[in-house]
């Protein structure tokens, strides 16, 4: 009995093939290519596998039995892909095909169809889908209540969202089912979070009520040009309690001559500008050597909208500043305080800023 050839037990070989003593190089590279693509052989699902109908052939045997079945062999060929290559878009978008398919037997059985929400809902999660990985969470919630993973997961993506306060309740849904660490974690980023939000928004509120009681008060408020140095922040323009309400407002005094500065943290607006002042004048400046400032003899500017500098009157109360000036009062009032009496008054001064006539 003659011996069967190599290929004798292939499809796509002709019947009356005879094999040679020896392959030429062509023939041997075109049989292990052959072997390579079989589905015997092959070592892994080829990207185009429609172009391999043997493959799809075996594919379609395994999956041609009842949806449970079907599903359940669907949902361990994704895992298997999430498990191997879950980190690649091109096996995550695979496996979500797969999970989808394998939802779409509507097999009935919960426990299963919450595996293939909650998984398919991880994908999702990774692609940054947090909105679809929300809902599939939901839909295997509803099917084994449960089951943890889904309470997790969906946590994640609210918080990645910014819904922290959904978060926190399928957070606590979670803890429930089970102490877990890493849930307990995820839950106080939570709450660090709405701890923020709350005081963001109460922080917005006063705000919006400064705001408006500015306005009644035919006081314009605006952002900054500059911001205050560091040593001076956080203080800025606030509302005492009151009936009615009294703005206090942070004032920077500079020094031009001396490229110095005084901050006052808190200024009435029911309080005269030189009342303000005057603790800055209880001992001589320490850089004032000629020791020319001093209450009864400065002057002082601020810059009004247009860019030009306003003398003020220093027996004014802060109110009508800020009221009877075209100024747009920011965080904080910045005055420049000068002598006339000094050589800089009378040499640069004017020249260094557009000072308005005495008004």
């Amino acid at each position: 009995m003659q011996a069967m050839g190599l290929f004798d037990f292939l499809d796509g070989i002709p019947d009356d093939y005879v094999p040679k003593q020896r392959m030429t190089a062509e023939e041997t590279e075109e049989a292990f290519t052959y072997l390579k693509n079989h589905p015997l052989f092959i070592d892994h699902i080829p990207e185009d596998i429609e172009n391999y109908p043997e493959l799809l052939a075996l594919q379609n045997l395994q999956y041609d039995d009842t949806p449970v079945n079907i599903a359940t062999a669907l949902l361990k060929n994704a895992n298997e892909i999430m498990k191997k290559d879950g980190d690649k878009k091109y096996f995550q978008k695979k496996a979500y095909e797969i999970y989808t398919d394998a939802i779409e037997q509507d097999c009935g059985e919960k426990e299963l169809m919450a595996k293939l929400f909650s998984n398919r809902a991880l994908i999702s999660y990774k692609q940054k889908n947090y909105k679809c990985a929300i809902q599939d969470c939901k839909w295997a919630i509803e099917n084994d209540p449960k089951f943890i993973k889904p309470y997790f997961r969906c946590a994640q993506s609210l918080y990645q969202i910014l819904h922290f306060t959904e978060a926190l309740k399928f957070c606590n849904l979670a803890l429930e089912i089970s102490k877990e660490k890493e849930i307990e974690e995820l839950k106080k980023l939570i709450l660090q979070q709405i701890e923020k939000q709350e005081k963001k928004n109460e922080e917005e509120k006063k705000l919006q009520q400064l705001y408006a009681i500015c306005n009644q008060k035919g006081i314009r408020m605006g952002p900054s040009k500059i911001s205050l140095p560091p040593e001076y922040q956080p203080q800025k323009i606030s509302l005492e309690q009151a009936n009615p309400p009294i703005l206090t407002v942070p004032m920077l005094v500079t020094y031009p001559e001396f490229r110095q500065r005084d901050f006052i943290q808190y200024c009435s607006e029911q309080t005269k500008l030189y009342q303000i002042l005057a603790p800055l004048f209880q001992t001589p400046l320490p850089w004032d050597q000629d020791q020319q400032y001093n209450l009864n003899k400065i002057e002082c500017y601020i810059e009004l909208d247009d860019g030009n500098y306003a003398k003020l009157n220093i027996k004014a109360k802060m109110l009508s500043i800020m009221q009877g000036y075209k100024v747009t009062v920011k965080e904080f009032i910045e005055i420049l305080l000068v002598c006339p009496d000094t050589n800089y008054y009378k040499k640069q001064f004017r020249s260094e800023y557009h000072v308005l006539n005495d008004q």
